[in-house]
Order: structure tokens, then C-alpha cells, then sequence
């Protein structure tokens, strides 16, 4: 009897549970995808997507549940998922009108924005595919649609579908036998009882087919495709390389340049684009947040950079563990420095030329731990390069103590030089010579107004990163000149840092200014507290978060970077950063703040304390008031599934909103993000919300007054305790409109 009764209770609505269980690991396939994207979905997003699908799979093994009370149960499960998650507190408000009702529900529903609208929708998509797969053709439809978006998806882009093709075609045709075994249940319920009885006359066989299936398919050799699809027929065509990682194949033209970005070891001939590899490097724990110096070139051949005759000659020094020698050459009797300690752990076994640090390397402290200290090791004190002069066994580890220069402008200006004539600095200041004139009547142009060559190389370094968008797949096809750095002037006209650093150390040199071309890392992924630097709040927190502060900083492929270095007597060798969207972590004076910096002072983020505005309630009074809300929602879900008369839902709606100020400036901004996105102003998973404004500050300048409106009120309404008014809103909405238009 009582195995009876179990039997019973598996089989009781069996295609069913069934279907729902296949149903949300098809939809799940979607949500996969979209962990894949780059940025598209918030982690916190994902997570409820997935809680919502799971417990909507989970209230359909419930048996003999009517579909109503299954509804009504999903519900309050997913509310329950979204209060525990985001810390949801009840906020009490004495309901003495209509507008008080509103104002609690808004209050306290909103807690929950803006995840619960995205588990809504998966929760509707649930609902909607369910009734889908009760019909074989929609199946069909269903599993059809779904293999042609994920694999153009696959085939335009860097992301791996392919197992989620496979999934989709075995939960759809799953389904197809689910429909299949219970229209036989129902037509003929004798052989249906036989089936039950012996269900291993059809599982057997069903397993058998599926194992053999399976084990041809693992052990049949690898083939490559015959025919080469068109996304990858079009960019060979173009001379472009198309590195499909993980996808078990690589196409590259004959004509097409490395496409992978790292530290490059062959600088002579610059140019083409590149794909980001986020490939780990290093982790350097430092007092200070630095770039990391590797090598500098100071012979500009017209396509690129090489060592010079007189570098390749230069005196070496065997390194200890005593400070570094200065070349002689250079006069640092004004340079005040700050020391900074770092202690890098590399990542991977390739061995580099160059061990990496901050400007300039004093001291080498510890290599390996105290194993085989400096050994292969050797100082350029021309270059400040540290050598490694080793062929395998890089240093895994080292410690050392750099001396970052303090940009004292005021002194930096009344610096007033002429290399022009002098022999021993003809190195820093060569071009070639069919070098087009037009880069040195630009250079020309853009230093009229400054006095000094501090000033000048700072109009040349503003102009560059102000006037030349950034990317890593330049049109070089717009390009006729034989000379980069003309090219990228005057034709291109956009690129990436090779391009702006080459460009400002030939325009300077132009005009006189010795400089010599740098390689190594930016700084890396910040130290700042994941949950503070994905919010954007560092305006809010003042100075208690310093973003050029210590900690332990990510370097990754991706981070490879070049930049310039101007020499001035009595300072030595001064880092500039031209590349738009980048900007050199600078020591200063204590006394002088850094210059042209968008965040701004506030107070504290503090979170509101629900406790406080809420006034002495019992345990019965909360019950009611949560079973009263949960009824009142279900009304009104039942009425939205329901009713015809969407338009006055809508209207009440509408008008629910508008309580909240601040969220209305919440959904303005977010929808700007997304349409910054598709005009190209990209938000890098590494970045601030307030570093991407500073970014496409940079890139257009037109739109600095506009996103620093936009940027301080959003970040008011969505992390501040005060509340925004309707004169906010409409100051972001119309900052919003010319900010479209700007984009256009």
C-alpha cells in the first residue's frame, strides 16, 4: 500500500513536472549567455534571475496544486527571495489617506527595485514558455529560434555557445517526448499501465542509444569546418586578424598583425588593432598606486620605435643589494621625491627583458625570497631599466623601493632650456628626416600660447587626448602616410596608446623638447572594496578613500601600456600621459591639490535606519500588514494577467512612480548607460561609474558640464538620505537630452 501511494504521487501530473524542470533549463541557457556578455547583466542580477527560475521549477513538484495557489505561492516566493537579498526593511507610514497607502507601498516595495523587475519578467517568461511547450510546433519554433540567435551570436562575437546550442536541442526535443509518452497515456492508458509496470523495456533501449550516440561523438576525430563563415571570410578580407579562443580554431591573414594585447617586444613597426587579453600578469602589493616602468626606446624610425646606436653601448652596473646608481648626465637637483615600496609576485613563467616598477627604481630589496638574490640582474642607469639578462628561472617575486618624482609646477615652469645645439642630447630630440612638416608646424600650433616647456608639453599632451578618440581597432585604411605618427594626425585620427605616446614624443621633439618613448603596465585593477568601486560612490566617501592609495593592484594583459617622458634640467625625466581615458597617477605637493579632478566633496554615505521612522508595532500588526500586502499584490497581478483595461493599470502605475524622485533619476541614468553603449562610450568592467564619466569627459570634452549635472545628482538619489525634487529631475532629464544629441 504505502509504495502504492508513492507511486502514485510521482506519477500524479508526471509530464508536467517534467516539462517545468526542461522548461527553466532551456531558459537557463539564456541566462548563461548573458553571464558571458561583458557587463550586461550585474552579478546581483544574475543571481536573482537564477533564484527565480529555480523556485518556479520548484513549486511545480508540488502535487494536486491548483494553478492559482502555485501562482500565488511563486509570487511570495520571489519576494521572499528579493527581501532576504536585498535586506529588505519594513518601513511603517500611518495610512490616513490614499497618498499615504502609495507612499508606504512605494517605500517599501522599493526596497526591492531594481532586481525584482528582471525575476519578474524571467517569472512571466517562465509562464509564457510553459504554455509554449504545450504545443509540438512551438517546440519546434522554440528550439528553432533559439539555435539561430546563439549560434549568429557564437559567430559574431568572442563568446563560446555552443554548449548552450546543445542544450537548448536536448531540452527540446526532451519535450517533444514528454508530449509524446503523455498523449500515449492518454489515448491508450493499457499500454501506458504496461510501460509503468516495466519501465525498463523503454529505458534500457532509450539509454543504450544516447550512450553509444555519445561515445561516437567523443571518440570521432576533431575536423575543421570546410566552409568559412562570413563574419571571419569578411575580416581576412580586410587583412584582419579573427583569433576565435576556445572555439578550437584561429584564422589570421598573411597581411594581419599580431591582434593580442601584452608587453610586445618588437616596437618598430607600430599600428594595426588588437584584441584585450585579460590574461593574469602580476599582482603588485605597492604603498602607492604607480604605473609599471619597463623599457624606453629613444629612435623613431617613421613606423615605430628601436634601441639607438648609443643605447645599444650604454654602461651597465651588476645589481646588490646597495642603491642604484644615477647617470651623471642628468641634473635632478630641483626633483623632490616620494619612496614608494612594491613587492610584485608574477603570474605567469614567461620570462620579460625588464623587471617592472615604479619610476625610478632605487633599490632592490629581495628577489624570490632571499633565493639566488640578483643574480642576471644588471642596471641601465641611462634608461632606469633593471635587466634581466636570463634566458629561463624569471624572478617569481621581488621587492623594491622606487622614488616617484613630485610634480612641483610652479617650479617646472620657470625651467628654460635649449637642447637644440647641444650634441649629447641629439638622441632625445631625433626625427626622421622625411619627416611630413606639417607635424611640426602642428606642434607649432598647438604650443603658440605657452611660455615654458613645462607648458608645452602640456598643451601637447591635452591636445591629444582631447582631440583623438580612443580604440583598439583603428581604420587604418583611412591612412596614405608612410609616417605613423602622421598618419594617426592626420588620416586615422583615433587609436590606442602606442599611437598618442609616439605621437607627443615626436611633436615635442619638434619643437625641441627632449623625450624618449616608454613601454610597461598601467596601474591595474584598483584596490578600492569591490562593493564601493562597482557603486560609483567614491564622491560620497571624500577623502577617506584615496584611489592612488596602497594596496595590492591586479596587472593583466590588458593593462599593457606606453606613455612619454620629457626631460627638464634640474628635474630629470617628467612621465606625460596623452592616451584619452588615461591619466597618470602624479605625486604632488601636499599643498597643491592634482589638477582637474570631477569628484567632489560630500558628506558620508550613510544608510537610512528604517527602525527610526518606523513607530512601535506588534508582531500581529506586521503579520497582518505583510498578508495584506501580499493580497493586494496578487489582486492586482491577477488583474494585469487578466483584465483587458491595461491602459488605466498602466496610468496608476505611472503615477505610483512619480512619488520618488529619485528613482525616476535612477531609471533616466541607467537608460543613458545603455545608450552610451551603443554610440561606443563603453563603461570597462573595471571602472567606477565616476571613472567612465572622466573617460568620456576626456574623449569629448563638450560633455563634461553636462555628465558632472547628470553624475552628482544621480549619485545623490541613489546613495544619499536626501531626497531629490521634481526641479532635479527635470535638470537631469533635460542634461540627459543634450547629452543624446551630443552622442549623435
Amino acid at each position: 500500500m504505502p509504495n502504492t501511494l508513492w507511486k502514485r504521487i510521482l506519477l500524479t501530473d508526471w509530464s508536467q513536472r517534467v516539462t517545468a524542470i526542461l522548461t527553466g533549463i532551456f531558459l537557463y541557457q539564456f541566462v548563461i549567455w548573458i553571464m558571458k556578455e561583458d557587463g550586461l547583466w550585474l552579478p546581483e542580477t544574475v543571481a536573482f534571475v537564477t533564484g527565480t527560475l529555480s523556485i518556479v521549477a520548484a513549486t511545480y513538484l508540488i502535487p494536486h496544486l491548483h494553478r492559482g495557489w502555485r501562482s500565488l505561492i511563486q509570487f511570495g516566493l520571489i519576494i521572499w527571495l528579493h527581501g532576504i537579498g536585498m535586506g529588505y526593511h519594513f518601513v511603517a507610514v500611518n495610512l490616513a489617506t490614499w497618498n499615504d497607502a502609495v507612499k508606504w507601498i512605494a517605500l517599501n516595495a522599493g526596497q526591492l527595485e531594481p532586481y525584482i523587475w528582471f525575476s519578474l519578467i524571467a517569472w512571466i517568461t517562465y509562464l509564457f514558455a510553459m504554455w509554449s511547450v504545450q504545443s509540438r510546433m512551438r517546440v519546434f519554433v522554440l528550439i528553432f529560434v533559439s539555435i539561430l540567435f546563439f549560434a549568429i551570436r557564437d559567430s559574431f562575437s568572442m563568446i563560446f555557445l555552443w554548449p548552450q546550442v546543445a542544450m537548448v536541442i536536448f531540452c527540446g526535443f526532451s519535450l517533444l517526448m514528454v508530449q509524446h509518452f503523455s498523449q500515449l497515456k492518454r489515448r491508450a492508458p493499457v499500454i501506458w499501465e504496461t510501460i509503468t509496470d516495466y519501465p525498463s523495456t523503454l529505458i534500457v533501449p532509450v539509454l543504450l542509444i544516447v550512450g553509444v550516440t555519445f561515445l561516437v561523438g567523443l571518440l570521432a576525430p576533431t575536423v575543421n569546418p570546410i566552409l568559412t563563415d562570413p563574419y571571419t571570410a569578411w575580416k581576412v578580407s580586410r587583412g584582419e586578424a579573427v583569433p576565435l579562443l576556445g572555439k578550437g580554431v584561429s584564422i589570421t591573414s598573411s597581411t594581419s598583425a599580431d591582434a593580442s594585447s601584452g608587453y610586445s617586444r618588437d616596437d618598430s613597426r607600430l599600428g594595426g588593432g588588437f584584441r584585450y587579453d585579460y590574461t593574469l600578469v602580476m599582482t603588485v602589493e605597492t604603498s602607492k598606486r604607480t604605473y609599471f616602468r619597463g623599457e624606453t626606446r629613444s629612435l623613431y624610425n617613421g613606423k615605430g620605435w628601436e634601441l639607438s646606436p648609443v643605447e645599444r653601448k650604454l654602461p651597465v652596473n651588476r645589481v646588490n643589494g646597495n642603491p642604484l646608481p644615477l647617470d651623471p648626465r642628468f641634473d635632478l637637483s630641483l626633483l623632490k621625491t616620494k619612496e614608494v615600496t612594491q613587492t610584485v609576485v608574477m603570474d605567469r613563467e614567461e620570462v620579460f627583458p625588464v623587471l617592472f616598477g615604479g619610476f625610478a627604481i632605487q633599490k632592490i630589496v629581495e628577489v624570490n625570497k632571499g633565493e639566488n638574490p640578483f643574480q642576471r640582474l644588471i642596471w641601465s642607469p641611462r634608461q632606469s631599466e633593471l635587466r634581466y639578462i636570463g634566458r629561463n628561472n624569471y624572478p617569481k617575486d621581488y621587492t623594491i623601493v622606487t622614488q616617484e618624482p613630485i610634480l612641483e609646477e610652479a617650479l617646472l615652469r620657470e625651467v628654460k632650456s635649449d637642447y637644440a645645439n647641444q650634441l649629447e642630447w641629439a638622441e632625445y630630440l631625433q626625427v626622421p628626416a622625411d619627416l611630413p612638416e606639417r607635424v611640426k608646424q602642428l606642434a607649432v600650433e598647438i604650443t603658440k600660447a605657452a611660455t615654458n616647456p613645462y607648458d608645452k608639453a602640456k598643451s601637447i599632451e591635452k591636445y591629444l587626448s582631447d582631440h583623438y578618440p580612443y580604440t583598439n581597432t583603428p581604420d587604418e585604411s583611412k591612412g596614405k602616410s608612410k609616417d605613423f605618427v602622421d598618419r594617426f594626425l592626420f588620416e586615422v585620427k583615433q587609436g590606442y596608446c602606442d599611437y598618442y605616446s609616439s605621437a607627443m614624443a615626436v611633436l615635442a621633439r619638434s619643437i625641441g623638447l627632449p623625450t624618449r618613448w616608454v613601454k610597461g603596465y598601467s596601474s591595474g585593477t584598483s584596490p578600492i572594496p569591490a562593493e564601493i568601486r562597482d557603486l560609483g560612490i567614491l564622491s560620497q566617501l571624500g577623502s577617506e578613500i584615496d584611489a592612488d592609495g596602497a594596496g595590492t593592484y591586479t596587472v593583466r594583459n590588458s593593462d599593457a601600456h606606453s606613455w612619454v617622458e620629457v626631460y627638464f634640467e634640474g628635474f630629470g625625466w617628467i612621465p606625460f600621459e596623452p592616451t584619452s581615458g588615461f591619466k597618470l597617477p602624479n605625486v604632488f605637493p601636499e599643498q597643491t591639490p592634482p589638477p582637474v579632478d570631477l569628484s567632489t566633496e560630500s558628506d558620508p554615505v550613510t544608510l537610512p535606519d528604517a527602525t527610526k521612522e518606523a513607530p512601535s508595532l506588534t508582531w500581529l500588526w506586521l503579520t497582518l500588514s505583510g498578508l495584506g500586502a501580499a493580497v493586494v499584490v496578487a489582486a492586482v497581478l491577477f488583474f494585469v494577467l487578466k483584465s483587458d483595461n491595461r491602459k488605466a493599470w498602466r496610468t496608476r502605475r505611472k503615477k505610483r512612480q512619480v512619488v520618488n524622485f529619485n528613482q525616476k533619476i535612477i531609471v533616466e541614468f541607467e537608460k543613458l548607460l545603455r545608450l552610451s553603449r551603443r554610440k561606443g562610450y563603453t563603461r570597462h568592467e573595471y571602472e567606477t561609474m565616476r571613472e567612465a564619466t572622466t573617460r568620456w569627459s576626456n574623449q569629448s570634452k563638450w560633455m563634461k558640464k553636462e555628465l558632472e549635472t547628470v553624475l552628482e545628482l544621480f549619485e545623490r538619489a541613489k546613495y544619499s538620505q536626501e531626497n531629490s525634487t521634481e526641479v532635479d529631475y527635470q535638470t537631469v532629464s533635460q542634461s540627459i537630452i543634450r547629452l543624446k544629441e551630443q552622442m549623435k
